[in-house]
Parts: C-alpha cells; sequence; structure tokens
C-alpha cells in the first residue's frame, strides 16, 4: 500500500473511531458529538443554555394570549374573513419581525448561547413560502455568528401531528403522521431540502427531527424507522451536522431511543422534555433520561420546560446543571405575551379549560415580554375560536394583526428578571 493510501486509512479510523463522531484535529467545523458530550467548532466542551422561538416560524395562539388551537385552524378563519392574500401578508410580516438581530444580541448578553428555531411543515406546501423560511433563517445567519449563538432546528408543526396536541397540528379526527404514507415522505424530503442548504453552515448545532413524538408503545419501532429514512436523507444532502431524536410520549421515554440506538445515526443525540403540570418530577424522571443516554454512550439535552412558577424553575434548573453528564437545556419561552393576573383573567384563555393546571398567581411564560391591547386580544380571542367571542369585522382584524407584529418588537418588550435570574443568565 502506496503511503498516502496509509495516511487516508488511519485518518478515517481517527474520525469514526470509539464511539463518538469526533475529528482528529483540535479544531472541527461543526458541532459534533464526541461520546456523549458536544462539541463546538472550535473544539470545545459546549453546554447548551439555550431559549425556544415560537411565533416566529410556526405560529402558537397561546403565546399571543389566546386558546390552545392548531395554527390550520387559525388560517381558515383569518383567510376567510380577510383574504388568503392579506393572510399571507400577515404571515410573512411576522416572519420578517417577530426575531431580529436585536433579539439575538439581547439573548447573548444574558448568557444564551443557543436559540431552538420550530417551523411548520406548511411552509413547504408553496415555492414562496419555502422561500420565505430560508430568507428568514439566512438573515440572521450572519448575526447568530457574530454573537456565536448557535441554532436547532425543529420540526415542530410536521405534514400530520405527531401526537393529539394542538402544537403539533392536530384537531380532532384527523390523521396521524404514523398512518399517512405520503406525510411521511413528504417530511423526509423536507428534511433532505433543509439539509442541502445548511450543510455547509457551521452555528448549525444540528436538526431535531420531529416534536414531541407520541405513537402507541406497540408501534413505537415506526417511530424508529421513521427516524432512520429522515436522518438518511439528511445525510444524503449533509454528512456534518448533528441529528437530534426526541422520546417517545411527548418526549419523555427515551427508552426506545436507547434500545434501538445502533440503528440511529452516529453524530447524533437525545432530547427530552419535561413540563411539571401534569405531575411530572424533574428529580424523578432526570435520572431515567441520564441512564438512557448512559446506555447509549449520547449527549443528552432538555429540549423543552418552564412555563411555571419561579421556585419550580429554579430547583428544576438547578438539578439538570448539577448533572455532569447532561449537556444543557433549552427553556420555554423566549418571547411571549405579558399574561394579567386580575380575577377576570381566570375565565380567559390561555388560563381557561386546559390550563386548569397552570399555576395562575405565579406563571412565568417568557424570558422577555410585550403587551397587547383590548382590541387586539379579543381578535387573538376570536382567532384562536374562543367560545362567545364576537366576530370583528376586516378591518378590526388587519388592525389587530398589525398591531400583532409591531408589540413584538423587542425594543418595545420588558425582561422577566425574575425568570432570567432564576435561570443563572445575567439580569439585565
Amino acid at each position: 500500500m502506496n503511503p498516502l493510501a496509509l495516511i487516508t486509512a488511519f485518518t478515517a479510523l481517527t474520525l469514526f473511531s470509539g464511539s463518538g463522531y469526533a475529528q482528529s484535529s483540535n479544531v472541527i467545523p461543526y458541532f459534533q458529538r464526541q461520546g456523549h458530550d458536544i462539541i463546538d467548532p472550535e473544539g470545545k466542551q459546549f453546554q447548551i443554555k439555550g431559549v425556544n422561538v415560537s411565533c416566529w416560524l410556526y405560529q402558537e395562539n397561546y403565546v399571543l394570549g389566546g386558546a390552545q388551537t392548531a395554527q390550520k385552524q387559525t388560517a381558515a378563519r383569518l383567510s376567510g374573513l380577510i383574504g388568503e392574500q392579506a393572510y399571507y401578508q400577515y404571515l410573512k410580516n411576522m416572519m420578517d419581525s417577530f426575531l431580529r438581530a436585536d433579539d439575538i444580541r439581547l439573548m447573548k448578553s444574558i448568557g444564551v448561547n443557543c436559540v431552538r428555531i420550530g417551523f411548520d411543515a406548511v411552509l413547504f406546501n408553496r415555492d414562496s413560502t419555502r422561500q420565505w423560511f430560508f430568507n428568514s433563517i439566512d438573515r440572521l445567519l450572519p448575526v447568530f455568528r457574530e454573537q456565536n449563538i448557535a441554532v436547532l432546528l425543529i420540526m415542530m408543526v410536521p405534514p400530520k401531528a405527531t401526537a393529539n396536541l394542538w402544537c403539533t397540528g392536530y384537531v380532532k379526527g384527523d390523521t396521524m403522521l404514523w398512518d399517512a404514507p405520503d406525510a411521511k415522505q413528504k417530511t423526509i424530503d423536507m428534511w433532505g431540502q433543509i439539509a442541502a442548504h445548511y450543510r455547509d453552515e457551521r452555528m448549525i448545532l444540528g436538526y431535531d427531527l420531529l416534536g414531541e413524538p407520541a405513537i402507541n408503545p406497540k408501534r413505537e419501532k415506526e417511530l424508529i424507522d421513521l427516524y432512520v429514512e429522515i436522518s438518511t436523507a439528511i445525510r444524503r444532502e449533509d454528512p456534518n451536522h448533528m441529528i437530534v431524536y426526541e422520546g417517545n410520549n411527548y418526549a419523555i421515554d427515551l427508552d426506545v431511543l436507547s434500545a434501538n440506538d445502533q440503528l440511529l445515526d452516529k453524530n447524533g443525540c437525545y432530547s427530552f422534555h419535561l413540563y411539571s403540570w401534569f405531575g411530572l418530577k424533574m428529580e424523578k424522571h432526570l435520572p431515567k433520561f441520564m441512564k438512557n443516554a448512559r446506555l447509549s454512550n449520547r449527549p443528552v439535552f432538555c429540549g423543552e420546560w418552564g412555563i411555571n412558577r419561579i421556585s419550580t424553575i429554579s430547583k428544576q434548573v438547578t438539578l439538570m446543571n448539577q448533572e455532569k453528564d447532561m449537556d444543557g437545556w433549552i427553556i420555554y419561552l423566549w418571547k411571549a405575551l405579558e399574561l394579567p393576573t386580575g380575577k377576570e383573567e381566570k375565565s380567559r384563555p390561555p388560563y381557561y379549560g386546559n390550563w386548569f393546571f397552570i399555576p395562575f398567581d405565579d406563571l412565568h411564560m417568557s424570558l422577555i415580554t410585550f403587551k397587547v391591547d383590548d382590541a387586539t386580544r379579543s381578535v387573538i380571542d376570536w382567532m384562536s375560536k374562543v367560545k362567545n367571542t364576537p366576530t370583528p369585522n376586516t378591518k378590526e382584524v388587519k388592525n389587530a394583526l398589525n398591531q400583532i407584529v409591531k408589540i413584538s418588537n423587542v425594543k418595545t418588550c420588558s425582561f422577566n428578571k425574575q425568570l432570567i435570574g432564576a435561570l443563572g443568565l445575567k439580569v439585565p
């Protein structure tokens, strides 16, 4: 064998030997897995302190003070009243304004190093909206690089829902993703397009394939099969970036991942979610998550948590920070409506109905907050199908949508200093 061939073979063994996906150089071009650690492009261990961004590339009405309804219901309601063209203009305005360079610089100033960006697969149904998706991220990538903040992309709303939750696009009676072959293929194809677009971008932390999947445990191998197909499509386009796998049962059961770890991409990590409203306790579940990760020698982080009392959030972040083998957390949420706490609020969304379990008197939903006037809040109630809400006229709706776009500007927002402090970040 000639010397060049020997060098090439040795290099390949160095790159892919052991349990990690690390390169032999001290400086690597992308975020990667090394055993149970995440390594940044400078070759240093990366501990995530991140925030989730909603209402930018997908919409959640409760973030604006509305009810928990799937965005496709809101889209149909708005399009029916103001017309499809005006609705898409509102969507474009939100994509242009909800997250800006000022947001990213502010994140950096308080100690955030990662942004988990959710998106709706419906944006890929049209050439124009698909281009809006890429343009929205691309225009901010120079600022992410400047501030050294990593970007994690997550398909929050697939072509068909992954769980019976509004946030995955579910409406009662819908066919689920697991029973929709065409929707599965669309999901696979979209990730291939995204991977092709971002294959050379060093600030991409990775691709979080599906948000909070929930499939019958008897069928959960189908989740792994879909993960494998998506991962294969990504690797055809992008050999570089990490792939993030969420567990079953709304991302709180990692057993299916560790049991099938040999099928998952080597340059990948696990992610769990934990909201304590349903009796879930960090002190009980965190050891289970860590056991799954250690079985596979994989990185693991908390992709969603929060929206709670300060005392609970403080306890949870302390437990996660103390877990030496854990790779960090991404709190929900960066920006949302500052909800009033008067008595009348208990009968309004998002407190009413399904939110009865949320601590009303000490609810902290986001690191920065904005306010809306009563007229806008009333339209948001109508948008999200709150019962007994009067139907506004076209002018009222357009005024409210313009107001939503304006008030979400970070320059008009307020700091939630209690929450920022509880997270151990730098209080402004």
